[in-house]
């Protein structure tokens, strides 16, 4: 068996959290008690709460909140009071781009981050080359790869290859990481107790099920519980693919993964060509590819962007062009649409035409050799002439690799495919359906619970305080509901939560404070992003969400700095309600230990 110098490559089962986790967060508190005493407050080293800062999932618009929550926090000098930092989904994707940084809670690196997601998305060559060598390399290719590559690239602006485990030896600067993500079958069979996964530098695993390994061998092949086989750790750009991958349970949404597959393309091809056609004509002029991979990419970018509006004849014309393009290149499937004369496709309903887009998208998407010839015979089209372009300088064999080895994967629909470390491991705590299967799939936790309650949730952390930030797009108590549902199923301590909150949904204050009853309860502070605190009214908050979309093209620089300036603005405003509740915490670490003495 393979050996590592400080962690034994085999499976833990127990429901304590690991040796090197407690190391970090001895002196982490130390560092916790030093920002105390800074603010006059004083208590002994074992009455420094455990203060957890959760952030929900929500794509860009969770991770632009989040960065935009800590930057405040940064600014009222309250980081310094965290021992854990906890996400799920978009708010992960912030999370791996700050911890890149050793020393980020320390320095402006919050910045850093905020000027590359108002920046230029990576070239599209450098994805590719990223999901060459990931494709190599790894027998469990499938669409979480190439998500995590259009995450990183798209919305996050940096491609960034580290692995988890190599945070593992550094200093307690900063909050204790914990990325979160589910178990996609068990979540189908509804295991609540087996379901919630969670990634540190150190350990991963199952939290309910307190059954983990190193980090590093996450991926590894296990049999009973020992490594028998050591593969590469996956790196922080297939993290965010398995943490931001919520459409990986909607099959009835496929359109999803299409539409971000034909933006891609569309956007680099504009992107793009202003360089490359400099290589065809000095002129200064920038004219459009005329290639008919192109043209096709164009037509179903449009079509797409109008499925669901109501003028018909925003499509129509597109239609037209792209059956002339195509020449019978599609199934019988969309035939009588092909043909339908402008009068008869006005009256076609919006349901039937979305349909047809749909069905045209993926049909293409499945059959590239049909239209997309030029590109992988290395040609292109432009402005009347026929270019041969280099290998080098062309964006187009990226377009072309993308659609040859990512389009196929649309059609089986396989998502965050890896090694079972519990396969024939023979323990009571382990479900008879994880023992015999060699395979599990990680997915996005917002599956299950759009917060990473679980995690902070274990009682051996000891969490006294949890501060959660809900970047949710609609009812913003659904999370801490949830969350009070999975506790309550595990037998695990929860404060009360007034049902009467629901009829707030709609207008919600900016925070709300469930205090736990108990020494071992936590208490929980709850901060919904749009409120009647930094929004003027009830339909602002509506306006407001309806804005900032889970699942839309990344933010320009505008609608990131208003995002930032919600999130901040919401953090000022509570700014008090924490430090007294810090203070609070402390009283009631005092009372849990002279409880369990």
């Amino acid at each position: 068996m393979l050996k590592q110098t400080d962690t034994p490559e085999t499976v833990r089962l127990s429901d304590s959290i690991n040796d090197e986790e407690i190391k970090y967060v001895t002196v982490r508190k130390t560092l916790i008690k030093k920002w105390l005493n800074s603010l006059d407050i004083y208590c002994e080293l074992e009455d420094v709460p455990n203060i957890a800062l959760l952030g929900s999932g929500g794509g860009e618009r969770a991770a632009v909140g989040m960065l935009g929550s800590l930057h405040q926090l940064e600014q009222d000098n309250l980081l310094g009071s965290l021992l854990y930092m906890c996400g799920v989904s978009g708010t992960t994707w912030c999370m791996s781009s700050l911890y890149s940084d050793p020393d980020w809670s320390l320095n402006k690196r919050c910045d850093e981050v905020i000027k590359k997601l108002k920046g230029p998305k990576v070239n599209l060559s450098k994805a590719v080359e990223w999901l060459k060598l990931t494709k190599g390399q790894n027998q469990d290719f499938n669409l979480t790869d190439f998500w995590g590559a259009f995450t990183a690239s798209y919305f996050m602006k940096e491609m960034n290859t580290r692995c988890l485990s190599e945070e593992a030896h550094r200093n307690s600067t900063n909050p204790y990481p914990i990325y979160s993500a589910i178990e996609l079958e068990l979540k189908k069979l509804d295991c609540t107790k087996a379901v919630w996964f969670e990634m540190t530098p150190h350990e991963s695993g199952f939290s309910g099920l307190g059954a983990f390994v190193p980090t590093s061998c996450l991926r590894s092949r296990f049999e009973g519980g020992t490594l028998i086989e050591k593969r590469k750790e996956m790196d922080m750009v297939l993290l965010q693919g398995i943490c931001g991958s919520a459409i990986a349970d909607w099959q009835r949404d496929i359109a999803e993964v299409l539409q971000w597959i034909w933006d891609l393309l569309r956007g680099y091809e504009s992107m793009m060509l202003k360089e490359n056609m400099n290589m065809v004509e000095r002129s200064g002029k920038v004219k459009v590819c005329e290639c008919v991979p192109s043209r096709v990419v164009r037509c179903v970018s449009e079509l797409i962007k109008y499925a669901e509006d109501p003028d018909p004849l925003k499509t129509r014309e597109v239609i037209t062009t792209l059956g002339q393009l195509l020449e019978g290149h599609v199934s019988s499937k969309g035939e009588m649409l092909w043909n339908m004369d402008p009068e008869s496709w006005k009256r076609t309903s919006l349901v039937e035409r979305k349909k047809f887009i749909e069905t045209v998208s993926l049909e293409l998407i499945l059959s590239p050799d049909s239209w997309a010839k030029d590109w992988k015979d290395k040609r292109c089209n432009c402005n009347g002439q026929t270019v041969n372009w280099s290998i080098t300088n062309c964006w187009i064999f990226d377009g072309w690799w993308i659609l040859e080895n990512i389009s196929p994967l649309v059609n089986t629909w396989e998502w965050g495919t890896t090694s079972n470390f519990l396969f024939k491991v023979q323990d009571a705590r382990v479900p008879e359906s994880m023992q015999l299967k060699e395979k599990i799939h990680l997915v996005d936790a917002a599956l299950k619970i759009n917060s990473p309650y679980p995690s902070v949730l274990r009682t051996s952390r000891k969490v006294d305080l949890i501060i959660s930030l809900d970047f949710s797009k609609d009812n913003p108590f659904e999370t801490v509901f949830s969350a009070k549902q999975y506790a309550d199923e595990l037998k695990l301590p929860f404060p009360p939560v007034n049902d009467d909150i629901r009829k707030e949904k709609d207008h919600p204050k900016g925070c709300y404070v469930f205090e736990g009853r108990h020494p071992e309860e936590p208490t929980v502070m709850h901060m919904p992003l749009f409120n009647l605190q930094n929004c003027q009214d009830e339909d602002e908050i509506k306006k407001e969400s309806e804005k900032y979309k889970t699942f839309q093209l990344h933010y320009g620089a505008p609608e990131i700095d208003h995002l930032l300036e919600k999130a901040q603005a919401n953090m000022r405003n509570n700014r008090d309600r924490i430090l007294e509740q810090i203070k609070m915490a402390i009283q009631r670490r005092k009372k849990r230990i002279s409880v369990a003495q």
